[in-house]
């Protein structure tokens, strides 16, 4: 497979603002009462000092959804959904913050470094079934934007392996799930 660009899949687009506008509902998202649940348990939360799940949740209580599309914050997010599933409320943070990422990608917010390596997490995610692959880490293009050294020291506090999971080949089976979900959510290799 030749190296190419992800591009989106317009003919396939599976949503569009008005099927996830519920998320910024304030009926919805007003059941959440500021417990802090999902800033607590939050990975990236531990090691982005400016992260807080739980102001971004207020702040789209607030009506500030398009407001936060045009910031950095939205970009630490994991997406390990670890807020959600905390949630006493069952609110979902982590939905909220990848479409305020789509929203971003759509308004051509987001710098150019960041655009360029979100298409290499892509790509690394078609190709390898994780969005930062060692391979990124080794050749040193996340090294401003994630601090693998805390991450190790984080993985060793509650008794993990320092090796991470990403090291481990994902089964060729689970492989195709992960592209026919790239396929069928409109972003997907063309080689």
């Amino acid at each position: 497979m030749k190296k190419s660009e992800f591009m989106p899949n317009n003919s396939h687009e599976s949503h569009n603002d008005n099927d996830i506008g519920f998320l910024y509902n304030k009926d919805n998202n007003i059941k959440c009462f500021q417990c802090g649940r999902c800033t607590s348990s939050c990975p990236a939360a531990r090691v982005f000092e400016e992260y807080n799940p739980r102001e971004i949740m207020r702040r789209v209580q607030d009506g500030e959804s398009n407001a936060l599309t045009f910031e950095d914050v939205i970009w630490l997010c994991g997406q390990c959904h670890t807020c959600s599933s905390r949630c006493p409320r069952n609110n979902d943070p982590a939905s909220i913050i990848l479409d305020l990422r789509r929203r971003a990608f759509k308004e051509g917010a987001g710098s150019l470094d960041l655009r360029e390596k979100a298409k290499l997490m892509a790509q690394s995610l078609w190709e390898k079934g994780v969005t930062v692959s060692p391979d990124l880490v080794k050749q040193g293009i996340f090294g401003d934007l994630v601090n693998f050294d805390v991450l190790r020291q984080l993985r060793g506090e509650p008794g993990f392996s320092e090796t991470e999971a990403r090291e481990i080949s994902i089964p060729d089976n689970a492989l195709e799930e992960i592209r026919t979900i790239l396929r069928k959510t409109g972003i997907y290799y063309q080689g």
